[in-house]
């Protein structure tokens, strides 16, 4: 079935006369009998019975003109749904990020971003940074923000922000000596994640080869080994404000090299696959990303 023909039908048994159908529609009012005439014959029926200058739909007339209205209102239905994504009214939004960035640097974002959007739903999924780079080559996350950089990945890489990172001890008992780092154990992270690439250089540059290492698999397990006294281990400073705080753990000074003299600070990054088109939600969500300091 033609449905430009079913649409100049239904006007013009809804407007109960050709012509008011016909300038209603924006057409001739023979281009409107012309198109009843060429839908009866697709048909195969008579839609409308003629009298005179008037007409009444038949009886096959008058179900066809009930689909047809539902039809059309199913497709003013689905234009507004689809506008309504568009216009961030409603939809999902899946964000992947590394751990840190899940739980620290981004729930002001989340927060701020549903506030202005209530309608969208928010999902994040947190994982290393190996893990997030394959979840947005999988297509299962919108927006992905990591801790180190992707390496060989076919992924857009842009730099976010910047955070600092700390040398962490356990507290010393009163006039225990400190041993010095090449002596400790290190406390590090699983392969994959941004925090155990920023260790493994810090380690080369200060140069320990081959120290005693104790893999955890999150900034809060290195954070905890430290303070139960198992090692040392390199952090986020947001990681361990709290136990700084508490002085359940304090921050050392490293032993020479250029990252004795300045902050030792770590890129984040957005990433974004190539060619894949962004969706509106996500367009938002890096929009307010890009706002910095103003959400914390």
């Amino acid at each position: 079935m033609n449905l430009h023909l079913l649409r100049i039908y239904v006007a013009v048994v809804e407007a109960g006369s050709f012509s008011r159908a016909a300038e209603a529609l924006g057409i001739s009012q023979p281009a409107a009998s012309k198109a009843v005439r060429e839908l009866e014959s697709q048909l195969d029926n008579v839609l409308l019975d003629r009298q005179g200058r008037g007409f009444r739909p038949s009886e096959a007339g008058q179900a066809l003109y009930g689909y047809g209205r539902s039809i059309f209102a199913l497709e003013r239905e689905a234009d507004e749904a689809v506008r309504a994504y568009a216009g961030l009214a409603r939809g999902r939004l899946v964000i992947g990020a590394s751990t840190t960035i899940a739980s620290y640097w981004l729930p002001p974002y989340l927060v701020a971003f549903g506030d202005r959007h209530p309608g969208v739903s928010l999902q994040v999924r947190a994982a290393n940074t190996q893990q997030v780079v394959e979840l947005l080559l999988d297509c299962a996350v919108d927006v992905a923000l990591v801790e180190g950089e992707p390496g060989e990945a076919p992924v857009e890489c842009r730099p976010w922000r910047q955070e600092e990172m700390i040398v962490l001890g356990p507290r010393e008992a009163p006039g225990e000596a400190a041993a010095p780092l090449a002596a400790r154990r290190w406390i590090v992270r699983e392969p994959g994640s941004g925090s155990r690439a920023a260790t493994e250089r810090l380690l080369a540059e200060i140069g320990l080869d081959s120290p005693a290492l104790l893999e955890v698999g999150s900034n809060e397990a290195v954070v905890q080994a430290v303070a139960a006294g198992a090692g040392v281990g390199l952090v986020p400073r947001i990681c361990a404000r709290d136990q700084l705080a508490l002085g359940r753990v304090r921050r050392l000074a490293l032993e020479g090299g250029a990252a004795q003299r300045a902050p030792i600070r770590r890129q984040l990054y957005r990433l974004r696959l190539p060619q894949r088109p962004v969706s509106t939600a996500a367009l938002a969500f890096e929009a307010l990303l890009g706002e910095g300091a103003s959400i914390q």
